[in-house]
């Protein structure tokens, strides 16, 4: 764990990227995949590791139409399903590609499940700080988190959702937002997320504090200095759950 040397502030907000951060566990995709082309009649039999490797890894051109906005999410998600397909030499129609998306969907989230650990530390911050998420994810991140058995802290509200805004981390807007939704100032707020990019550079010049979760053990890319570097989610509780770092929820009630 490395903290920087920054004078104790007063923080209010936390946001939260979704996946591979407050959702450690990626394993819902792969396994809710592996399932979906066992069941479905055009996909049965296929070698589904190698058809999982090019559906994670669509061509480099899809992914700027999505981040660009040439493609919207729905869009990007058909054309991603085709280009695995089409690797494989497996012809399919938008109607049979629609189909393994719905049922990919259905399968998946079946693998998404609370988890003890990160239930008592999020019931943890929820007493000392608000807290939000913000995400670029691909599936609906209201139906990870009650999955996830987190629906009672993160209601629909609390979740700022790039899909339907058509922007995307690190899009400064999407910063913006996030904050007027909390009503809050970039001072006042710590984003936590495992991307540099997204939750780390792009947080940051929007003003606000970053705890990245370096699970993947990378080195620093830029020479941003976060507030914070961990491995794991978990060891955010013994740097944010202290009196003096944090102003209570009780103490602004208070005040209103």
């Amino acid at each position: 764990m490395n903290l920087t040397d920054k004078p104790t502030k007063k923080y209010s907000l936390l946001l939260f990227d979704l996946d591979d951060t407050l959702l450690e566990n990626s394993s819902w995709f792969d396994e809710g995949l592996v399932q979906t082309l066992a069941e479905h009649p055009l996909t049965k039999g296929m070698d589904d590791q190698q058809f999982l490797k090019q559906l994670k890894q669509p061509p480099r051109s899809l992914i700027d139409k999505l981040v660009s906005g040439e493609l919207t999410t729905f869009e990007f998600k058909r054309e991603r399903w085709k280009s695995a397909l089409d690797s494989l030499d497996v012809r399919a129609d938008i109607e049979e590609i629609d189909q393994l998306e719905s049922l990919f969907v259905n399968r998946s989230m079946n693998f998404i499940t609370a988890d003890e650990s990160v239930l008592n530390l999020m019931n943890e911050l929820n007493k000392q700080f608000e807290v939000g998420i913000v995400t670029n994810g691909l599936y609906d991140p209201q139906q990870k988190i009650i999955n996830m058995g987190l629906g009672d802290i993160f209601s629909q509200d609390k979740i700022i959702h790039a899909e339907p805004l058509g922007i995307r981390k690190p899009d400064s807007r999407i910063y913006t937002i996030a904050l007027e939704a909390f009503n809050k100032k970039p001072e006042e707020t710590i984003f936590i997320g495992d991307s540099w990019t997204h939750d780390v550079v792009g947080p940051m010049e929007a003003g606000m504090e970053a705890i990245w979760v370096n699970f993947r053990r990378e080195e620093k890319p830029t020479d941003h200095t976060p507030y914070a570097i961990v491995s794991s989610i978990m060891e955010i509780k013994d740097i944010l759950v202290s009196s003096s770092l944090s102003s209570s929820k009780g103490e602004e009630e208070s005040d209103e």
